[in-house]
Parts: structure tokens; sequence; C-alpha cells
């Protein structure tokens, strides 16, 4: 049984937070409480065909120097990874906060007392006195059940989780860059298919008007035809308007103006090789957001057990020490010590059912976590499956569009020819174009799917296969 196999049935963490030991001073803890999720897991993939590939960094599979720029300055310049890195310094410092407890806290303090008295005499003398003191305290729970470990132990791994989630939104970030990249290519392929439709469709009106004048074309034919030319342009100023929104879109991911000025590649990339049989699932191990949500899983067992703890005693020491004198200057050589060491047993008693209700509500946090996990698992076998059958359909898909495309245009071809001689009417020219134009659309919108599945598939799988 894989690794990750055992992490599903067992619900336990994969991860360890030895990183985060610095956060505060945590150590390892024992594992959360195990739950049982009743579902099978595989060791590898149902789906894929084909050799065995070289492993390789996701963005350069698709051998396109220019996404692997734009992927690069989304990463330097996007603002939704600028607040990711503010949210994780947070969590950061939340740790170390919670992770301070284990230390004693020491204070100083000084003061300043001067007292004036008046004895009985006549005249009476007054006596003045002066006191200076400094003192440093020091204050450190000793923390015999742990209570306070197992708070430090819950900091560190919500840094964790955050530092997992921060992965997460980096690669989905990256990700983002080249869909939208893929789809800028194709919105643009789109619009000068469509532009170039719209010129032959207007080379066609001009033969139809000239056949009408010649008496040779009804005058269906020419209604026909210009309504044909219409709804050409039609589609030209849509497409060039999702173009537009497409490239605007790519700006704001990388953290530019969205001017819609940023050039795209011409054509889309052909996608090399093809998904290797067999991917071990043990490849789910690294997905940012199943690590982060087993190490939510362990911080949140860490806060159930400090909340049972709390309803114990806790003992605390008190240690003080400080230096008296007469005299401001002398404080540090020519004065007394004084210091004091104290012990203290607090008991909770009542507290109006507070600490039994947080430890409710930590043991229920926990169930939600262990929930959360096994759903976030599931959801990556769905997602990585999905991808992988996705892309033999899509494969399929793109061979049977290609075929219609080649064959439609070659109709085209014999059609307009064939009116040209008079051998067949208006419409089956226009029928003939129609259908042309839609499966050459149809093959470049597969080829833009046949991309973005095996970026879904890479986003699945954390990385390359």
């Amino acid at each position: 049984m894989n690794r990750l196999k055992e992490a599903m049935l067992k619900g336990g963490v994969i991860t360890g937070l030895a990183g985060l030991a610095l956060l505060g001073g945590c150590v390892q803890g024992p594992p959360p409480a195990e739950a049982i999720l009743e579902v099978e897991v595989p060791s590898s993939w149902g789906t894929g065909s084909g050799e065995g590939l070289e492993p390789q960094a996701w963005v350069r599979a698709f051998g396109d120097s220019q996404l692997d720029a734009l992927v690069n300055e989304a990463v330097d310049s996007n603002f939704q990874l600028q607040a990711g890195v503010a949210r994780l310094e947070q969590a950061m410092a939340i740790a170390r906060i919670e992770g301070a407890e284990r230390l004693p806290s020491v204070s100083l303090t000084g003061g300043a007392q001067r007292s004036m008295s008046n004895n009985l005499s006549d005249p009476p003398i007054r006596f003045r006195s002066d006191r200076f003191d400094i003192n440093a305290v020091a204050n450190w729970e000793f923390d015999l059940w742990g209570r306070v470990r197992a708070q430090a132990l819950a900091g560190g791994a919500d840094a964790a989780a955050a530092e997992s989630d921060f992965r997460a939104l980096r690669l989905s970030i990256a990700t983002r860059v080249a869909q939208a990249w893929f789809a800028a290519i194709e919105a643009r392929q789109q619009e000068a298919l469509a532009m170039e439709t719209l010129t032959s469709f207007e080379a066609n009106l001009t033969t139809v008007e000239e056949r009408f004048k010649r008496g040779l074309s009804p005058a269906l034919d020419l209604r026909l035809t210009r309504a044909n030319v219409a709804g050409a342009r039609s589609t030209y100023n849509l497409r060039k308007r999702l173009a537009d929104t497409a490239v605007r879109q790519l700006e704001v991911l990388l953290g530019r103006y969205p001017s819609g000025t940023l050039a795209v590649a011409e054509a889309l990339p052909e996608l090399e090789g093809i998904v290797p049989a067999g991917v071990p699932s043990d490849l789910l191990l690294r997905r940012p957001d199943l690590l982060s949500a087993e190490q939510r899983v362990a911080a949140a067992d860490y806060r159930f057990a400090e909340s049972k703890k709390a309803l114990l005693p806790s003992i605390s020491l008190t240690a003080r020490y400080g230096r008296a004198s007469a005299d401001l200057e002398d404080i540090l050589k020519d004065s007394f010590d004084v210091w004091s060491l104290a012990g203290n047993l607090t008991a909770p008693l009542f507290q109006g059912g507070r600490l039994r209700a947080n430890v409710d509500r930590s043991e229920a946090a926990l169930a939600e976590s262990i929930a959360n996990y096994q759903n976030t698992a599931l959801t990556a076998f769905r997602e990585v499956e999905s991808a992988l059958v996705g892309e033999e359909l899509l494969r399929e898909q793109l061979a049977a569009v290609e075929t219609s495309a080649e064959e439609s245009v070659g109709a085209q071809e014999l059609a307009e020819e064939r009116y040209e001689r008079g051998l067949v009417d208006i419409i089956t020219v226009l029928e003939s174009q129609r259908r042309a134009f839609t499966a050459r659309s149809n093959m470049l919108s597969v080829k833009n799917d046949l991309l973005q599945n095996r970026l879904a598939l890479y986003l699945a799988l954390g990385g390359d296969y």
C-alpha cells in the first residue's frame, strides 16, 4: 500500500512540521487522531497511454519561451501573489507568538520614592529620605501537561498550512497565466479566421452581384449572399471583442495595466508527447492544497489537546531580583539586593462551562478538518482521473475535427467552382462555406481545449508527471 493510500485511509499527517521548529521552538508531536475514509485508492491512475516521459518542468513542456517569461513575470508581479506573501508572513508571525509562551517572560521596572517628615521640636526639623530601585521580574508557566507545547505545535501547523496555501496559489497563478495565454492565442486565431471568412464572403458577394447584373443569378441569391456577409461581419466583431478581452485578462494576471496591447503568438503550440501509462498516485503527495488540508488536521488536533489540558491545574513560577539605593548614581554599586522566588498553583473550579464548551468546539473543529481533508483528497483524484480521460477523448475529437475541417474546405472550394459553372445553387455554396468556417473554428477550439486539459492535469498533480 503506497503512502497516499495510507494517508487516505488513516487521515493522518504525511508531512512533518520539523521545518517550523524555529517558529517558536516547536517540535514534532504525536500524529492527529485517526479517521477512517472508506475509499479504495488505486496505486496508479486507471488511464494513460504511451511510453514513459523524461521528467521536466511543466511550463517548459509546451516549448514556448514567451510563456516561460510570462509565468516568471506573473510570479514576480501578480498582486494576488503579493497578498499571499503577506498572509504567509502573518501566519508565521502568529506561530512565533503562540510559541513564545514556552519561554519565560522577563520585564524590567524601575522606581523612585521621596518622603518627608517633621519632628515636634521648636523649630521643627524636617527629615527627607530618598529610595531608588530597579527590578527584573521573570514569569514562566511550568508546562506540566503539555498545554503550551500543544498550542505552539498548533501554531506551527497553521504556519505550515499557510505555506502550502501560498504554494498552491503560486501554482494556480502560473497555470492561469498559461490558460489565459493559450486562450488569447486562440481568440486571436479565431479573429483572424473570422476576418478571412468575411473577406472571402465579400469576394463571393462581388461575384454574385456581377452575375445578378448580367441576369445569371436571381435576387434570392443576392439577398442570401448579402445576409451571409452581414453575419460574417457580426461574427468578426464578436471575435475581435473576445480577443481584446482575453488579452486584457492576461495583462491583469501579469500585474500590468490592462491596455490590450500585449502581443500574442500567431498559433497555438503543438502538444508534444502523451501522458505515460501507470502514472503513480503518489504524485498527489506534493499537491499543495492536500498538504495544507492535512496540516490543518494536525493544527486542529493540537488545539483539541490544548483545550482538554486547559481543564487541568497550571503551575507558574515568578522570580524577582532587584536593587535599591538612596542615591540614583549608586544604584548599581552601593545598593542592597532584593530577590524572591514564588510558585503558584491555579486550578479551574467554575467558569460557567466555558472550558468544557471550548473542548467541544475544538473537537468539532477537528472533525471538520478531517472531513475537509478527505474531501480534498477525493477531489484531487477526481480532477486527475478526469484530466487523463479528457486527454484521450480530446485527442480523438481533434483528429475527427481536423478531418471535418479538411473535407469541409474541400467541399467549399468544389461548391464555389460548380456555382461559377452554374451547376449548383447558391444555397449549396453558402452551406459549404458555413460548414468550412464552423469546422475550422471548432478545430482551433479543440486544440486549445487539449492544451487547457493538459494544464488542468499539471494543476491536479501539483506539477509535472
